[in-house]
């Protein structure tokens, strides 16, 4: 039984991850006869030793990432070679075109799902929240999209997150700019204020060049692989889906079908992208069953102790400093298959017990200093019955005597039989 391991479905596709995609439609249609395969929406990447969906599990053996697993069904025949037909040229092509779709495609994705703050919260962030149970739908989807805003931060497009960043203007409006523009038009004051024809702008419009050179240097050059000698679009001629029909079907599919308010790549496919319309289409209805006809099997039921490690998992790769250590450390030993606790991993638990421990001494050392500008503080505490005007310092210490207790004084005769009061005498001068 194969059991491949992925993102849940949304939107229509069978999944949410474009690897995903690819990996369920490879399987689904190259699958040798006999062989047993199930997919799991586990939506847990720890589930794999990498720490990588898809992934595929065959007798305890793991394999991640899409090309690994097609590689892995191929030579174990436990699936039929795609590519068997294809020349040497076209195979070289299959490599190269894969790994611009690695690089190019997964970058607009990004850009459109996670980056867009807009597309995020209308719909990526609620698609996450339906795949995930509770309280990992706090802490997994804002670490996927860090992920993602840092892969395409060298494109230089943050102004697409502008609607959720505080410190994007350094002004007096700030607050009210940070909100997104559906919740500004309604705020008091804001009809007073005529905004500029910048402002007036969404985040995709004030980058529509940058955006759109991006969407037709990738989507334009797909568009101009995919054969037009043939009623069904396909990278190579033939009527049979290659690996890497599989892989453009991944990325395509979401960013034609993905419900996002700013689909600036649906509106560019469908305005100059004719093929890839069609390619997307035929796939889905001709080669990509319907998510509830695909063999899905439930992921099993973890328990409190596994959820209460991913839940911190998660909490660690936020923090600022620590997480990319303990990311790098996680990908050091998933690199090496390093298994329990080498002398590494111990030396660094040593260094953050340490730490931690000192950090916590230096918390209590400074919660009991005294305040700063003082040697020494004395605190008392307000005896019912006693006069409020001692509360006010010396000044009021003075006043106070001046105008004698609230309550009479206790007489010797009284003190000596035992009252258990005495009687202080105060002498008070102002100069």
């Amino acid at each position: 039984m194969l059991k491949l391991h992925v993102w849940g479905p949304v939107f229509g596709v069978p999944s949410i991850d474009a690897e995903c995609i690819a990996a369920i439609t490879y399987l689904h249609n190259a699958v040798s006869d006999g062989v047993q395969f199930c997919i799991v929406p586990s939506n847990d990447a720890s589930v794999s030793p990498s720490n990588l969906l898809p992934a595929l599990n065959h007798d305890g053996v793991w394999t991640s990432g899409y090309r690994a697993i097609v590689r892995y069904l191929v030579s174990n025949s436990l699936a039929a070679d795609r590519d068997a037909e294809l020349t040497a040229v076209q195979r070289a092509d299959v490599a190269a075109f894969s790994a611009y779709l690695g690089v190019h495609a997964s970058a607009l994705l990004d850009l459109s799902l996670y980056v867009s703050a807009a597309n995020w919260s209308a719909t990526t962030r609620p698609a996450y929240s339906s795949l995930l149970s509770f309280p990992l739908t706090w802490t997994v989807p804002p670490l996927i999209r860090a992920e993602a805003i840092q892969r395409v931060e060298h494109l230089g497009l943050a102004e697409l997150d502008t609607d959720f960043d505080p410190h994007g203007g350094l002004h007096l409006t700030a607050g009210r700019d940070a909100l997104p523009e559906t919740f500004r038009k309604h705020l008091p004051g804001t009809s007073k204020h005529k905004n500029t024809v910048k402002e007036e702008m969404t985040p995709e419009q004030a980058v529509a060049i940058r955006l759109f050179s991006l969407t037709e240097d990738c989507l334009g050059t797909l568009e101009t692989l995919l054969s037009k000698e043939q009623k069904r679009p396909r990278f190579f001629p033939g009527q049979y889906l290659t690996s890497l029909d599989c892989l453009a079907f991944g990325y395509l599919a979401l960013m034609l079908k993905a419900p996002v308010p700013r689909a600036f790549l649906r509106d560019w496919m469908t305005e100059h992208a004719p093929h890839i319309t069609g390619f997307v289409d035929d796939i889905l209805a001709n080669h990509s069953p319907s998510a509830g006809r695909l063999p899905w099997v439930a992921s099993p039921q973890r328990g409190y102790l596994s959820a209460t490690g991913r839940v911190l998992d998660s909490i660690i790769r936020h923090t600022p400093v620590l997480g990319g250590h303990y990311a790098s450390e996680v990908r050091r030993r998933c690199e090496e298959k390093t298994v329990g606790v080498d002398q590494r991993a111990a030396s660094l638990l040593a260094g953050l017990l340490f730490t931690g421990a000192t950090f916590g001494y230096l918390a209590y050392w400074y919660r009991n200093l005294a305040a700063f500008g003082a040697r020494s503080q004395s605190w008392r505490s307000h005896r019912p019955g006693s006069s409020r005007l001692s509360q006010f310092g010396e000044l009021g210490s003075m006043l106070d005597s001046v105008l004698g207790p609230v309550q009479p004084a206790a007489s010797p005769m009284a003190a000596g039989a035992g009252t258990g009061g005495r009687i202080v005498d105060i002498d008070s001068e102002i100069d």
